[in-house]
Parts: C-alpha cells; structure tokens; sequence
C-alpha cells in the first residue's frame, strides 16, 4: 500500500473517531442569530463556549460554508439563543439549509438582533475577531448582554435531542 493511501485511511478513520467521540459528549443546543441588511439570519450551533469571565467573552464555532458567517463581520451583532427542552423543533428548523427558517417562529429584535421567545437563556455579543480553524471559523465576541430564562436547556447527545437531569441526591462534595 502507498504511504498517501495509508495517511488518508489513517486520517478518515480519525475523523470517524473523533466525530463519534464528541457525539458522546451532551452539548448545549443554540440559535445564533444575527440582522444584516434588514433581514434576520440564524443557524443551530452546538459549538459555543464562554471564553473569559473578565472580560465576558464568547466563542462560536461556524461551518465555513454557513450562511450566517458569509454576513458576520468585526463589529458585528450577534445573538445566542440558548433553547429550552422544548424547543427541539426550533433547533431542527435552524438546522436546515435554503429555507425560511424565521417562518412561523416567534422572535422580536432585541439588541440589533433577533430574539427567539421561550428561550433558556440569551446573549448578545459583539465580534471582535474571526479565526479560522479547520473547516469552521471561530468567532470571539465580546458580552453586552446576558440574562437567564427558566426551565431546562436543551441538549445534543448521541444524536438525540435531551435535556440536564440533577442527581437524585446531591454529590458529597458540594452538600454541607
């Protein structure tokens, strides 16, 4: 066998791995939503993360293919839509390409951008900064606004949409 074909099964089977390992992982589930030109754009993202808590920054992880990204610049506004665990739905009409993905969702602009109703918890953020890596591009944003909604998050695990479950009974080491 050729040393390229022996990296590229090597590499493919990585990738296989590894995308199966982070399936395994439950992830919060959001609707990035942003209002550029007068119209309101969004996608389902499960790669986001709180970076810094002084200052507050974000990241985002979108596909360098996503339309979103074609429309986010520095500076731009952003909106994280953290959904409820009843939102499985919404998560799913984000989530599909070359349709109207606002029809039919309730939202209002909030901050410059569009705000699902019902959800877990919002943030705004601004960009600061673009970085790509691999097939995404990271955005870093700064945090003008967060607040906390109620119920459950929504999350992604194994392919499947669920939520956070407490313990029963609350671990030793955070009792007392």
């Amino acid at each position: 066998m050729s040393q390229p074909a022996e990296l590229g099964s090597s590499a493919e089977r990585l990738e296989r791995d590894f995308r199966r390992a982070m399936g395994h992982v439950a992830a919060p589930v959001s609707v990035v939503t942003t209002y550029a030109g007068g119209v309101p754009s969004g996608t389902t993202v499960s790669a986001f993360d709180s970076l810094s808590m002084r200052p507050p920054l974000m990241t985002i992880a979108l596909q360098r293919s996503s339309h979103l990204l074609s429309v986010l610049t520095v500076g731009s506004r952003v909106g994280v839509n953290v959904l409820g665990s009843t939102q499985e739905a919404i998560a799913l009409t984000f989530a599909r390409r070359d349709e109207d993905r606002f029809a039919g969702v309730e939202w209002s602009l909030v901050d410059g951008v569009p705000r699902l109703d019902g959800t877990h918890a919002w943030i705004v953020l601004t960009v600061r900064e673009r970085v790509a890596a691999g097939d995404h591009v990271v955005l870093i944003g700064d945090v003008v606004t967060a607040e906390r909604g109620m119920g459950r998050p929504l999350t992604y695990h194994d392919r499947v949409f669920g939520t956070h479950r407490p313990h029963a009974t609350e671990p030793e080491s955070r009792a007392g």
